[in-house]
């Protein structure tokens, strides 16, 4: 798929906008879509402006809306979790329906394969000041125990010293 001009590039971002990330047959044409629009603006040089859009970020509210079919605990950040799986990067714990797991403590995690570019993050929203962006691109929502990062492959376990510590295992340095 190629976006040829900004007529195109519109109808490619309002069909975006309009997908339904939480249902799985939907990522195979928001990952294409995605890669075709991030395509058109690497081309370009910019993200061209949606004519209705007043500024380029985006204001994200410091709580989800309560009422049927939204979930306050997770909708707020959706537009997040939205951009993030229109540029291809996939739920770590994809067998999980929507993506979304709770941890033994009760904490809310939604989990990604590939690092988040926390820069981008900060130029395309506006995060209130409950919600914190690190430098990795982890986002943290503090008021309901609710975050998203990127889950680094395990370090392989190893019985090995570093060299640092000494001789014959002994955590004294000689």
């Amino acid at each position: 798929m190629t976006i040829q001009n900004e007529v195109e590039y519109q109808v490619g971002m309002s069909r975006l906008e309009a997908l339904d990330s939480a249902n799985p047959d939907n990522l195979a044409e928001m990952e294409a879509l995605g890669n075709a629009l991030e395509a058109y603006e690497d081309r370009h040089g910019h993200a061209p402006l949606r004519p209705h859009a007043p500024s380029a970020q985006i204001q994200l509210a410091a709580q989800g809306e309560n009422g049927p079919g939204h979930d306050p605990r997770t909708d707020h950040l959706r537009p997040v979790i939205d951009f993030l799986l229109a540029k291809g990067n996939r739920p770590s714990h994809w067998w999980h329906e929507s993506g979304f797991w709770f941890d033994q403590g009760g904490e809310l995690h939604y989990t990604f394969t590939d690092p988040i570019d926390a820069a981008e993050l900060r130029a395309r929203f506006a995060f209130p000041p409950s919600i914190h962006v690190s430098d990795d691109g982890a986002i943290k929502d503090g008021l309901i125990h609710f975050d998203i990062y990127h889950s680094r492959p395990a370090e392989p376990l190893s019985f090995e010293l570093p060299p640092e510590m000494g001789a014959s295992g002994s955590g004294q340095s000689e």
